[in-house]
């Protein structure tokens, strides 16, 4: 199989890792200093089941060489989507799949209108990961949390979706192929968005904030707003989903946060408008009040394009 990897981040580099160990083409898509340091060393993924190195991967920034390609494993930022997706339309064939593993629930009905829902197979990572340093992928809680959940756009089972999870077997990639992708998505959705405001508006990894009552009890705050715009959503979100991630956040190690907090604390660009912005957007759109979210989002506003001048 022919894969690319738009937007080789942490993700999509763990990933595009993964498919080119299972023996397909794989070419990533990237720049900068990232760019450099895998045209020039290869890729080394640091990893809780096991730290591997790729001597040689096929690395680029420049796509107008490309052909079409079986996969397009899209991992861009939300803010990059628009433009992304316009660039890379001549990469798009007949039967190439689109797997889009954005944050949120934005990104997923924009690549459908661009190039067909048919296409378009929106996935779910619940795995941390970050770039170490140019070249070098950390993922620390692959063993944990690793693996993939797609599906296809409008539901059901696709020959598409079926060839993909096919390539992830065959990669030793644990997947998950689903008939209702947007449960999924908006069960995701529902931590994330909670979590990424919460560690990133007290600057703080899980532990601090789950052993802090008042904290945790804002974190709680949040969850059930996203919930309920979930479930309003999706009438097949599971009435319990608060709960559960609840749950599940309350039991992640203790040095985890949110990749959200990482960009804030580099002076990168944050995904804030596609996370509690999306939560108080469709809030209001359904008359569901949500006012933790309003707070995050007033605090973290200032560092939505970088870090503002003058701070700290």
């Amino acid at each position: 199989m022919k894969a690319i990897i738009y937007g080789a981040g942490a993700l999509g580099c763990f990933f595009g890792a993964r498919l080119q160990q299972g023996g397909h083409d794989v070419t990533f898509i990237a720049r900068g200093a990232h760019l450099e340091a895998l045209q020039r060393h290869g890729l080394r993924v640091e990893s809780s089941s096991g730290d591997f190195c790729l001597e040689h991967v096929d690395a680029t920034s420049e796509i107008a060489h490309l052909t079409p390609a079986d996969l397009i494993f899209f991992a861009v930022k939300n803010y990059d989507v628009a433009a992304s997706a316009a660039a890379m339309a001549g990469l798009v064939g007949p039967g190439t799949a689109i797997l889009t593993v954005q944050n949120g629930v934005w990104a997923q009905p924009h690549l459908a209108a661009a190039f067909g829902a048919q296409r378009v197979l929106p996935g779910v990572v619940m795995m941390p990961a970050e770039i170490k340093e140019p070249g070098v992928i950390r993922t620390p809680a692959e063993a944990e949390l690793g693996g993939i959940t797609f599906g296809p756009y409008e539901g059901g089972s696709s020959e598409l979706g079926a060839r993909m999870l096919a390539a992830f077997a065959q990669s030793g990639v644990p997947a998950t192929l689903s008939d209702d992708i947007w449960q999924s998505l908006w069960k995701k959705f529902i931590p994330l968005s909670s979590y990424a405001a919460i560690t990133a508006a007290t600057r703080l990894n899980i532990g601090a904030i789950r052993e802090t009552e008042v904290t945790r009890a804002l974190l709680k705050s949040l969850i059930g707003e996203t919930a309920s715009v979930a479930r309003a959503s999706h009438g097949t979100v599971p009435g319990d989903a608060g709960q559960s991630a609840f749950d599940m956040l309350m039991g992640l190690p203790p040095h985890l946060h949110a990749s959200m907090l990482g960009d804030l604390l580099r002076g990168r660009r944050i995904e804030l408008e596609w996370l509690s912005g999306e939560v108080i957007r469709r809030g209001r759109e359904l008359g569901i009040a949500t006012p933790s979210h309003q707070f995050a989002y007033a605090v973290l506003a200032p560092y939505a394009n970088g870090r503002p001048e003058g701070s700290p």
